[in-house]
């Protein structure tokens, strides 16, 4: 059994990238096991805090120690990748020698009103996780355009709930093979 944290980036309740991790989730295979590692009870991170790592950080650390790999399912703000996807990554990879990301393999997924998604966003991330030692998963991409029916009453449409399925078998099968 796959063991896969996912990170809604996301501080919002009623956010569309909330609703496409719940799709990811829902579509994953049943050899991938998913918990959400929440962002929301993290402080904002400072140096000043490696000397004395709150309980907060600490129990977010682990959680995703734990974890086989990760998702991160983050949205777009202005081009770029949100704060607290930023906090959570530096407190992941804080205190110095003390990161729990290198050598985990993990997947981006993101949604966005915007015509390209979260490409953007995925790009900057793409750039800088490798260095931190993450066995970034290169393709399928999972940057969805979110219109008022992506999401309805009724459940993802069809085309968001194939392309989540055949992500989260990529997924599955990237962690299986690089944990």
């Amino acid at each position: 059994m796959a063991r896969i944290g996912y990170i809604v980036g996301s501080l919002a309740e009623d956010s569309v990238n909330r609703k496409l991790a719940e799709v990811l989730v829902a579509q994953a295979p049943e050899r991938a096991e998913l918990t959400e590692v929440d962002i929301r009870p993290l402080p904002l991170y400072d140096r000043h805090l490696d000397e004395d790592f709150p309980a907060e950080m600490t129990a977010f650390k682990e959680q995703v120690s734990a974890c086989d790999g990760l998702l991160l399912v983050s949205p777009e703000h202005n081009q770029s990748f949100p704060a607290p996807v930023k906090n959570a990554i530096d407190i992941l990879t804080r205190p110095p020698r003390q990161g729990v990301l290198r050598g985990k393999p993990m997947g981006i997924a993101g949604a966005s009103p915007s015509r390209f998604g979260t490409i953007n966003s995925q790009t900057q991330l793409r750039t800088f996780l490798p260095l931190l030692g993450v066995k970034l998963m290169g393709t399928p991409l999972m940057a969805v355009q979110v219109t008022e029916d992506t999401f309805g009453d009724a459940g993802p449409d069809e085309q968001i709930a194939t392309r989540a399925a055949k992500y989260m078998e990529a997924l599955t099968t990237w962690v299986e093979q690089h944990s």
